[in-house]
């Protein structure tokens, strides 16, 4: 059986389900500010499952998956690469980093370090939030160290991996640094506060969904013989007698 992929309709879908989640989120933030409070068990089970600034809910699912997803395409663009006898290694070692990313979007490791950055820098303002510090650094080696090997990449393909890049970063560090400064001088229980968590999560989630697509057309277009077969079980003779 042959299995043709839709890129357009999974970059379709994939924002589909970040407008449903975003929308849920607001919902929830409604809910905090403008009912009686967290008394309610039905007011707790909502914003529980849908606000974007807490954990282990479905926004956080999402984006975990998505992250884990891209690692996944990832890996496959290397194997596949490596069976053709071409360089794969920079591929890999993105898996990897998705792979960290998708972590952290479920267990939070960044937050581990704003105690310790904070207090190693003594923040404040843009840099209140200061977990994102060597992140940023992280960053910038991974641009250096990648730079001749995203040149060799087709024009297009480089355009939505800038595209993607950008998108996600401006959430990640962009809208924490402003957000952070907020927190710092209104605190972080403001409806403005939690209107621009809602666009950072907005943002991570389409970087991270563009990047999926840019992945899925990088593949289409790279390995054209790719097919995907499903073949039934072949049922030797000796079975047939015996049964």
């Amino acid at each position: 059986m042959k299995f043709k992929v839709r890129k357009s309709k999974i970059l379709r879908n994939l924002f589909i389900a970040i407008g449903l989640l975003i929308i849920c989120s607001l919902f929830s933030v409604y809910l905090l500010f403008n009912t009686a409070g967290m008394e309610d068990k039905v007011t707790r089970l909502l914003v529980k499952l849908f606000n974007v600034n807490l954990e282990a809910n479905l926004p956080t699912f999402f984006s975990a998956l998505v992250l884990l997803g891209d690692a996944i395409l990832l890996a496959f663009i290397a194997f596949g690469n490596k069976k053709k006898g071409e360089y794969f290694w920079h591929w890999i070692g993105l898996s990897g980093v998705f792979v960290f990313i998708s972590l952290d979007e479920m267990i939070q490791i960044h937050e581990q370090l704003r105690a310790p950055m904070e207090a190693l820098f003594n923040t404040s303002g843009l840099l209140y939030f200061a977990w994102f510090i060597p992140y940023v650094a992280m960053v910038a080696i991974l641009g250096i160290a990648y730079f001749k090997f995203m040149m060799r990449l087709p024009k297009h393909i480089l355009k939505l991996f800038i595209l993607a890049g950008v998108v996600f970063v401006s959430g990640a560090v962009g809208m924490e640094m402003i957000g952070g400064m907020h927190a710092e001088i209104h605190g972080e229980e403001t409806l403005t506060y939690a209107l621009m968590y809602n666009f950072e999560e907005f943002l991570e989630m389409s970087g991270a969904a563009i990047f999926f697509y840019a992945l899925v057309y990088y593949i289409e277009m790279t390995f054209k013989k790719l097919r995907l077969r499903f073949k039934p079980k072949k049922v030797k003779e000796k079975d047939l007698i015996d049964g």
